[in-house]
């Protein structure tokens, strides 16, 4: 059975660039929350509210990219990992450079 896509390629690269742009600020709050946590007073609360945080802005984005397509969200979804990828080792290395000096 063919699977058929109902949205256009220019839409799809749209959902990719979004999805990366959410990634971006996904994992951006995240890693400043982790960087936050053994100087703040309250760090469970840190964590709490930066999880909320980050969801209330990553869910709606990827609700209102998807408009009940499945292609839209499998893109915006691809987008949000490569990102995760490219980030994981930018700040990784970054990590291995800092601990060696």
């Amino acid at each position: 059975m063919p699977v058929y896509i109902d949205s256009p390629f220019p839409v799809l690269v749209l959902a990719l660039t979004a999805g990366m742009g959410l990634g971006l600020v996904y994992f951006l709050i995240l890693w400043f929350t982790v960087q936050r946590l053994c100087s703040s007073s309250t760090p469970g609360r840190l964590m709490i509210s930066s999880y909320a945080a980050r969801l209330a802005l990553v869910l709606p984005g990827f609700y209102f990219i998807m408009d009940h397509r499945w292609e839209r969200i499998a893109a915006t979804l691809a987008g949000f990992i490569i990102v995760r990828a490219i980030l994981t080792r930018l700040l990784g290395r970054r990590e291995t450079m800092a601990g060696a000096a």
